[in-house]
């Protein structure tokens, strides 16, 4: 059986195509489009490339899909090829099933939190608490708010993911940019916390209430707050005081709403899921801090992650067929791979601009390289899904060097100086260096650095002593592993700082031309792509 899943909503579309009960390919439009998020995208004009890619990708034709599905909340003009064709299925239902049948559990209790889903009675749901065993999934609970569409930024009632969206928009970030706020957080105080819960409530039974009221007085304070600052440190500091106030809430309420769901289910395991699911601090807290033992996040948290989503609920529900092996790993790396003539296709078109050469030992010429101080792009294999970057399309560093993250942050990825970037561990070692044993395969977590180590890794402790972990394992990722055993046998340290292969602005980088061109317009030191190790020339 054969499944062309397409997500999204207004952005971040994508496609997923499901064969026999396997994911053979996903990809998110933008990759393909070179169009972040897909929001400027004339999604009339363009069509849908990320269906073609997956459809070619496997030399398929529509006339071989069985089934075509999504969610009921994805612009219509993206499916519109497959109209006649496409299953609608409920937004959070897609967000649910695509964190619980990839899941390594039996059973899970199942939470989705995003801005707003599905409209219902006239209302759209923000939050869904669902309960999941075997194939099927309950609904427990659902929350929903009024939307009002005359807006920009539409507000949303009774949504978490609104309630951040705002702070993150107050505080100068754009549209789907919350992970500024995340990492600005730490640089805070608790100067406004007492004063952020006159914004909204919450009841016993998990519901989080902010009314169209709640949503203009918690606008003007922001705005009045940063607003009447003219001094530029002290105007930081207000804005990183917001962000402080608004992460502390979102964990109060995302642990108040895990605590009620673990009383609803007694499961030992939670599934989260949605755009809320991105926020890797309060997933973190969550672990730490309710009844539940082993957390899965699916690493396309957001939108594009539906259409995964909805491949499951296309194969176990609409076509009734069994899950298999729980105990398999997720794997996030579903883009196309990459042959011999696409590697050489690239590197002659731009030969004029690079050297190139094959070492015989690839993985101990890397670690040598980064032990140097250089910095490296990072391609291998297949593209991870998701807006992580789960090393096969990273930059690479050593975390060790002081001045490696302003480096990174001011020389190629020009942003934030504030911005953290993220550790890579090998999994044997995680324990020794981060307050978790729990595995962070997906970059989903955020625990402490172990106080004695932070001295060690200086360019991935953040400000409050923590770390974005990605937990390397073998099984999932033999090819960085390997990288970093090789770092670790040369210099006694088995991390390595990650972060996407891209500049800012940009998607992630897809193909090895992407990679290639990617690495001439940013100011790296040299490009790992496949086996071939590259230079450019007449580098300064």
């Amino acid at each position: 059986m054969n499944i062309l899943a397409l997500g999204g909503s207004s952005h971040d579309f994508s496609a997923c195509l499901m064969l026999d009960g396997k994911i053979a390919v996903a990809i998110e439009e933008e990759r393909i489009t070179r169009i972040k998020h897909s929001l400027d995208l004339d999604v009339k004009s363009s069509g849908n490339q990320a269906a073609l890619y997956c459809l070619e990708s496997q030399g398929l034709t529509l006339s071989e899909i069985d089934l075509i599905i999504g969610n009921d909340i994805i612009d219509r003009n993206y499916y519109k090829p497959y109209r006649d064709r496409m299953v609608l299925m409920n937004h959070h239902l897609a967000h649910a099933s695509s964190a619980f049948y990839p899941s390594p559990f039996e059973e899970a209790a199942i939470l989705v939190v995003d801005g707003a889903g599905s409209e219902i009675g006239g209302l759209n749901e923000t939050t869904t608490y669902y309960y999941g065993k075997g194939t099927e999934i309950q609904e427990l609970l659902k929350i929903t708010g009024k939307m009002e569409w005359n807006q920009v930024l539409s507000p949303v009632e009774n949504s978490m993911g609104y309630f951040y969206d705002v702070l993150s928009n107050g505080i100068g970030f754009h549209k789907l940019t919350n992970g500024k706020t995340m990492g600005l957080a730490p640089y805070g105080s608790t100067a406004y916390v007492k004063e952020f819960e006159r914004f909204y409530t919450m009841d016993d039974e998990g519901r989080f209430i902010q009314s169209k009221e709640h949503i203009q007085e918690m606008k003007k304070f922001i705005r009045h707050t940063v607003g009447v600052i003219r001094d530029e440190e002290q105007r930081f500091q207000a804005k990183a005081d917001i962000a402080y106030a608004g992460q502390y809430h979102l964990e109060r309420a995302m642990i108040k709403a895990c605590r009620y769901l673990h009383a609803r289910t007694g499961s030992r395991h939670l599934c989260l899921a949605g755009g809320v699911a991105l926020n890797s601090v309060a997933n973190y807290k969550i672990l730490e801090e309710t009844p539940f033992e082993h957390i899965f996040v699916q690493p396309a948290a957001g939108d594009a992650g539906t259409a995964i989503g909805s491949a499951y609920y296309g194969h176990h529900v609409k076509m009734n067929q069994p899950r298999g092996d729980a105990s398999i790993l997720f794997s996030p790396y579903l883009g196309r791979g990459y042959g011999a003539e696409d590697y050489e296709s690239a590197l002659k078109q731009y030969a004029e601009h690079i050297t190139v050469e094959s070492p015989d030992d690839l993985y101990g010429s890397v670690a040598s390289i980064l032990d140097q101080g250089e910095i490296i792009g990072w391609f291998q294999d297949r593209s991870e899904i998701g807006p992580r970057a789960l090393g096969n399309r990273s930059i690479l560093a050593d975390a060790r060097r002081n001045d490696m993250k302003d480096l990174i942050n001011s020389r190629i990825k020009h942003r934030e100086a504030f911005r953290p970037f993220a550790p890579i561990v090998l999994e044997e070692e995680q324990p020794t260096y981060f307050s978790m044993e729990h595995p962070s395969y997906y970059m989903l977590l955020v625990p402490y650095i172990l106080e004695e180590k932070r001295s060690e890794v200086p360019s991935i402790t953040h400000e409050d002593g923590t770390g974005r972990v990605q937990t390397v394992s073998r099984a999932i990722n033999p090819k960085l592993h390997q990288l970093l055993s090789s770092f670790q046998r040369l210099t006694g340290t088995p991390i390595l700082l990650n972060t996407s292969y891209n500049d800012n602005g940009e998607p992630i980088v897809e193909t090895p031309a992407d990679a290639i061109r990617c690495f001439l317009n940013i100011d790296l030191d040299a490009l790992v792509l496949d086996k071939w190790l590259i230079r450019k020339k007449n580098r300064q």
